[in-house]
């Protein structure tokens, strides 16, 4: 027998192919050991996660309701002396705001945007990353191009790490085309082994923490 052969085998064993016996197969799976960052909860793990997240250099605000990310979106476009517009996708929190002054478009990311605004379905406390579903509510591009990009996530969907992020991200049901985890803005030290942000993509990353 080839050694494909026997890891066909094995998969089939295990009801690969059968979406309800892999599910059923990774929850009575053994559990690993997990670092004490990966089990956090209640404040502490919010509290980690903001601290992860400035360490990989992206800044991060919270707000008091969806409502309020508006106001609060207006005021960080000033701070960065940066024009009153904003690209986002369709997502309908996003769509359901009162954006005032705010030039908003929607549409896949383009290089000359000063600023995209995007919705992560998690993120994690482990290393403060954000986890983001591709699909026209929120485009890759705009996670790439542009300037400075904007994340919006709700506190609640702040996980603990790795494991609590995948059982979640399965219970949601989420099947998008790619799911890009996002820690930190773009950077890159292949010349010189100097550290410069935006190598790749935005130079800048901030996140709305909706309470």
């Amino acid at each position: 027998m080839s050694g494909r052969e026997a890891i066909l085998q094995r998969l089939r064993r295990h009801g690969a192919g059968d979406p309800a016996a892999v599910d059923a197969w990774a929850a009575a799976g053994p559990v690993g050991p997990r670092p004490r960052q990966g089990a956090l909860d209640g404040p502490a793990r919010i509290e980690h996660f903001i601290e992860k997240a400035k360490v990989a250099d992206a800044t991060v605000s919270r707000i008091a309701g969806v409502e309020a990310l508006p106001a609060a979106m207006a005021a960080e476009l000033r701070a960065r002396n940066l024009p009153a517009t904003l690209r986002t996708g369709s997502d309908p929190m996003l769509r359901a705001l009162d954006w005032g002054s705010l030039d908003r478009s929607e549409g896949v990311g383009r290089v000359e945007e000063p600023a995209t605004l995007s919705r992560a379905e998690f993120g994690l406390a482990e290393t403060g990353t954000l986890a983001l579903a591709s699909g026209p509510d929120n485009p890759v591009t705009l996670t790439f191009l542009g300037e400075t990009h904007f994340v919006a996530l709700r506190t609640e969907d702040v996980k603990a790490g790795f494991e609590d992020f995948w059982a979640a991200w399965r219970e949601r049901g989420l099947t998008p085309r790619t799911l890009n985890m996002v820690t930190g803005p773009s950077r890159s030290a292949d010349i010189g082994q100097t550290l410069q942000l935006g190598a790749h993509g935005p130079v800048a990353l901030h996140i709305f923490l909706i309470d």
